[in-house]
């Protein structure tokens, strides 16, 4: 069973529309397949890791960056040295899938969670380090600190802030709901910032052309909420992540239209494509 990515209700994996408040739902069938790597430990595992890298490779340019970029990604990896580094990583990973076999401790589902884990600390890696000049948006060295972190060690507020790095970004955001001006927030509030009481509020950006704060984005714990000009208010809660792209200008959460401004957004979907795999 799913949930409905703007209401939450309950429906079946094959539902194309919410029965409760009518919005279309992603694909979530393709989109497991698309993202999720599947080894298979009858056959050679090294060089099965090294093709499903460069698919990996190529679906993080393709979402994330611009698909016209990923030659250059791709051929990076030698000259930089760092297709040593992934061989010596695919060697070791081999031999510890190889040895949980053995014991009987390894099931599919943890299987491809192991391998989607090992590529997405790669990847940043990777990106990071080694393209630096190649990233349209700076992405920041913090980022790199919270792989192999589970998520019951990690304070959120912090993350989000080390992430976004919001406090060089030109949107107004408020950490503090205490400094945040009341009519800002009554705004917020009936407009798009809509959480459950007990729901701690990270933050809130207004990006209203007035200043009056009706439009804009908020993070909480559980989600995010926004309301872009002309558009729907949406919520999307990290449980419920699906589908994490960039488009021309904007980025689009579970297929729904957003934009912050290029150096955010592309931020923004690595924070989602983190806070994704964390809440899977």
């Amino acid at each position: 069973m799913k949930k409905c990515i703007r209401c939450q209700m309950v429906l079946s994996d094959d539902a194309r529309f919410c029965s409760n408040c009518g919005a279309p739902q992603p694909d979530w069938t393709a989109s497991q397949r698309s993202t999720v790597p599947s080894i298979d430990l009858d056959l050679e595992i090294e060089p099965q890791l090294s093709e499903k890298f460069f698919l990996a490779l190529k679906d993080r340019i393709e979402r994330e960056h611009r698909p016209e970029q990923y030659t250059a990604y791709s051929e990076r990896m030698y000259p930089s040295g760092f297709r040593d580094v992934i061989a010596r990583r695919f060697t070791q990973a081999a031999d510890r899938l190889r040895n949980q076999q053995a014991l009987g401790m390894l099931e599919t589902t943890q299987l491809n969670w192991f391998v989607e884990d090992l590529f997405e600390e790669l990847l940043d890696f990777y990106i990071i380090r080694y393209c630096k000049d190649l990233n349209e948006v700076e992405l920041p060295e913090a980022i790199l600190k919270y792989q192999n972190v589970p998520m019951s060690e990690i304070n959120l507020f912090q993350v989000v802030k080390d992430f976004l790095q919001f406090e060089r970004e030109p949107e107004k955001i408020y950490t503090d709901l205490l400094q945040m001006p009341i009519h800002k927030l009554k705004n917020a509030s009936q407009a798009f910032l809509f959480p459950p009481r007990d729901e701690k509020i990270l933050l809130v950006a207004d990006q209203s052309l007035l200043g009056n704060g009706k439009e804009g984005f908020a993070i909480t714990a559980r989600g995010m909420y926004w309301k872009a000009p002309f558009q729907k208010s949406q919520i999307v809660l990290f449980s419920n992540l699906i589908d994490l792209r960039r488009k021309e200008d904007w980025i689009e959460i579970n297929g729904h239209f957003f934009n912050a401004g290029l150096t955010l957004n592309v931020k923004l979907l690595r924070l989602l494509g983190r806070l994704k795999l964390w809440h899977r």
